[in-house]
């Protein structure tokens, strides 16, 4: 492994002066911060501390001597594919096989650097072109060499016929420097995976603008073009997340759409509200929480009306909410009786009229609404939509019970959705005013009296 410390004025130089010296594959082991110029200050400096893995060990090489391979095993076939049983014509006269074999032999495994090969005495001297070997599998050397025939007294070649290998020894020495050499190579995989969650852990968050954070609500694309003829464009382009976004969200939503800030009270006469929609949209509950806010934070007198007969225990939850509340309620069946029992509370600061869930698409059950609601000249009328509903069935529901004449609109369960986009979408440029955002159903707690501040800090919601 090979180690490198530098010096520079930054960590970017400091990383491209490694890369450049060690590579790609470099692994950083240490940094540190100081100051170069003396004890009154100076240049801020950075020390980098990074290493590399090297695969291969560089040998030295002597004309004088033999180098022998970089690898520490010798090829078992190596007997076999350099016989020198005929002397070649055309070049050195080939190696003794005594030689080729004394030669790994005095090459050790344990070894960091290679000693060269020294020639025996009275033996010729081969030229390095002479041991050139093309690359083959590497297996282990066999401990007793193949047997050979000496035709001449000395030295002799290989014989002609193909030496049968011997299975492979593996010394306690070969076995100690592998297992080193995994542990090292485990090491530096742990401190690669320990440097790339550093470094991902570094990353700047990404910033996402108010109108990026639009279409993530599912805001129709030509109001998203509209923001920037609305605000100024450094303000479209601000981060979400910054502290002013909802404020400059808010004066935007404020130019195309109506708020009520909930119900609000006052005058001589009583003020009496309807709430009117389909089933399951959470009227009764609705109904419950904005009756507690005029009792528990207004200290208000009213009274509750239901005219949901149809549902089973509707009557029996109004009761309950009103027992709590301290509230009177009446159960009426026709316009006659809602209209005496409204006229029986006129002294009360507010009555708020419970009605049952209607489908759009039953004209009869819509004509029978809207002779209810005719039981009051002034009574206010609010449809309650579900936020979970699609857009296009929240839009056919604002058309069928336009019929209705609603005066204002509460989006109920945005807590059980994470786009509500379709909130301005369907309110953009409409006369209708947002009275109501519900986000739970706990009474009187989750219900927001809406607002343009309220709404942006929703479409700005992570």
């Amino acid at each position: 492994m090979q180690v490198k410390t530098v010096r520079a004025s930054s960590v970017k130089e400091a990383m491209e002066q490694i890369k450049d010296e060690l590579g790609s594959d470099a692994v950083l082991l240490h940094t540190k911060k100081y100051r170069e110029g003396g004890v009154l200050g100076g240049a801020e400096m950075i020390e980098v501390t990074a290493a590399v893995d090297e695969t291969q060990a560089r040998v030295p090489r002597s004309a004088s001597a033999y180098v022998p391979p970089v690898a520490p095993i010798l090829p078992s076939n190596v007997l076999n594919q350099y016989r020198m049983s005929e002397p070649s014509t055309e070049g050195p006269s080939a190696m003794p096989a005594r030689a080729v074999l004394s030669a790994y032999d005095t090459y050790g495994t344990e070894s960091s650097a290679v000693e060269p090969y020294a020639a025996n005495p009275g033996m010729t001297t081969y030229p390095p072109e002479a041991y050139a070997m093309p690359a083959a599998p590497v297996v282990p050397l066999p401990q007793t060499p193949a047997p050979y025939a000496s035709s001449q007294g000395g030295s002799a070649p290989f014989p002609a016929q193909e030496a049968e290998s011997e299975p492979a020894r593996v010394t306690p020495a070969e076995n100690g420097a592998a297992e080193r050499i995994r542990l090292l190579e485990d090491e530096l995989a742990q401190m690669k995976t320990m440097l790339a969650s550093m470094m991902a852990a570094n990353q700047p968050k990404e910033i996402i603008s108010i109108r990026d954070a639009l279409h993530r609500q599912d805001v129709r694309e030509d109001l998203c073009e509209e923001l920037s003829g609305k605000i100024p464009i450094a303000d479209v382009n601000m981060d979400s997340l910054d502290p002013r976004a909802p404020g400059v969200l808010a004066s935007y939503l404020s130019q195309i759409m109506n708020f009520t800030d909930g119900l609000r009270t006052g005058g001589r006469s009583s003020r009496v509200a309807a709430f009117i929609g389909t089933t399951g949209v959470g009227k009764t509950t609705t109904l419950a929480k904005v009756a507690a806010h005029f009792v528990l934070e207004q200290n208000l007198k009213g009274a509750l009306i239901t005219a949901d007969t149809y549902r089973i225990s509707a009557v029996e939850q109004l009761k309950k909410y009103a027992e709590i509340l301290g509230l009177p309620v009446e159960v009426v069946y026709s316009a006659a009786d809602l209209r005496k029992a409204i006229a029986r509370h006129r002294s009360k600061d507010f009555v708020l009229v419970d009605t049952a869930g209607r489908s759009q698409y039953n004209e009869f059950q819509m004509d029978e609404l809207k002779e209810l609601l005719d039981a009051h000249p002034r009574m206010e009328k609010h449809l309650v939509v579900s936020a979970t509903t699609k857009e296009a069935d929240a839009a056919e529901i604002m058309k069928r019970f336009s019929s209705c004449n609603p005066d204002h609109i509460i989006f109920t369960k945005t807590d059980e959705t994470q786009t509500i986009g379709m909130v301005l979408n369907l309110l953009a440029g409409k006369e209708l005013s947002l009275s109501f955002l519900s986000n739970g159903q706990s009474v009187p707690d989750d219900i927001i009296p809406a607002t343009a501040d309220r709404l942006a800090e929703l479409l700005l919601r992570e």
